[in-house]
C-alpha cells in the first residue's frame, strides 16, 4: 500500500467534490470529471493491494457516458468516503500495532 499516493489522490478527490458542489456542470465539465474520476480510480488501484482494489471495483459502477450532475456528485462523494474509510483503517491498524506488546528479544549470552 502507498499511503502518500492515496493521500494525494484523496486530496484531489475532495477538491473536485468541493468544486462540483459549488458549480453547475455543463456536459464538457461532466465529461472531464468522468475522465478524472476514472483516472483516480485507476491510480488508487495501483496504490492498494488486491483486496482493496477488488472492493473499490465492486462499489463503483461502470458508466460509459457522461454523468448527470447528480451522478457526478454521488460518485465523487462515494470515492471520497471510500478513501476516508481506507485512511481510518490504516490509522486503526497502526493504533493496534502500537498497543500490541512486542515479543522480547532473545537475550544474547554474555
Amino acid at each position: 500500500m502507498e499511503p502518500a499516493r492515496l493521500l494525494r489522490i484523496s486530496n484531489m478527490a475532495r477538491a473536485l467534490l468541493a468544486e462540483i458542489r459549488a458549480l453547475p456542470l455543463d456536459e464538457h465539465a461532466r465529461e472531464r470529471l468522468r475522465h478524472a474520476h476514472a483516472r483516480a480510480v485507476e491510480e488508487i488501484g495501483h496504490a492498494v493491494g488486491p483486496e482493496l482494489r477488488e472492493e473499490l471495483e465492486r462499489l463503483l459502477p461502470r458508466t460509459g457516458g457522461p454523468f448527470t450532475e447528480a451522478e457526478a456528485r454521488i460518485l465523487q462523494s462515494q470515492l471520497v468516503g471510500w478513501l476516508e474509510g481506507v485512511f481510518h483503517g490504516i490509522k486503526a491498524e497502526l493504533s493496534l500495532r502500537q498497543m500490541t506488546p512486542r515479543k522480547p528479544t532473545d537475550p544474547t549470552p554474555r
